[in-house]
């Protein structure tokens, strides 16, 4: 009788669908974490935020995040949370000085829609708004790349420069939003 149970038993198993073995529990629990934290930050990504149209406006706001991943990577190397190589610090330098020259012109002509993030008060105080593109010019000219210690010295007017102009010059922009 007992034989028979097992032998019952091991039919049962035989039937039921084979799963590969490399297949357990645990990877199909992260893999199924990772799909739902991926869909929610796809949604937190998306929310709220919309589509620009005007081909200016997308031009301007592709310079300022290449300006904020130029910056982002200086900072980075300044805090250590990535080498410092002079190389890399050279072109990031570049890319902030050439964008900076590059400010007025991206905002010469009033043009605004949601979630640009540009104020109104540009064009109403256009002179204090290149007064100040100018000054973060020369901030991004002074940043010293040859050295972590030169760096972490200029770096700061670099950041005080763009801060300046961003607190008068800029809406708060939605959390999902990097520029």
């Amino acid at each position: 009788m007992i034989f028979r149970f097992n032998t019952h038993r091991q039919r049962e198993r035989r039937k039921s669908p084979a799963r590969p073995r490399w297949i357990s529990h645990r990877v199909i629990g992260a893999l199924t974490a990772l799909c739902l934290s991926l869909v929610m930050l796809s949604a937190d990504l998306y929310a709220g935020s919309a589509v620009i149209t005007d081909k200016h406006i997308r031009a301007r706001l592709a310079l300022m995040r290449d300006q904020k991943a130029a910056l982002l990577t200086l900072s980075d190397m300044s805090a250590g949370r990535r080498t410092f190589t002079p190389q890399r610090a050279r072109a990031a330098r570049r890319v902030l000085i050439e964008n900076t020259r590059k400010i007025p012109r991206h905002f010469a002509k009033e043009r605004l829609e949601n979630n640009s993030h540009a104020r109104p008060e540009i064009w109403a105080h256009w002179q204090d708004f290149e007064t100040r593109a100018e000054a973060a010019r020369q901030a991004a000219k002074q940043i010293n790349a040859s050295s972590i210690s030169g760096l972490r010295r200029s770096l700061p007017t670099m950041m005080q420069a763009c801060q300046s102009c961003h607190q008068i010059y800029r809406t708060v922009p939605n959390r999902a939003i990097t520029h």
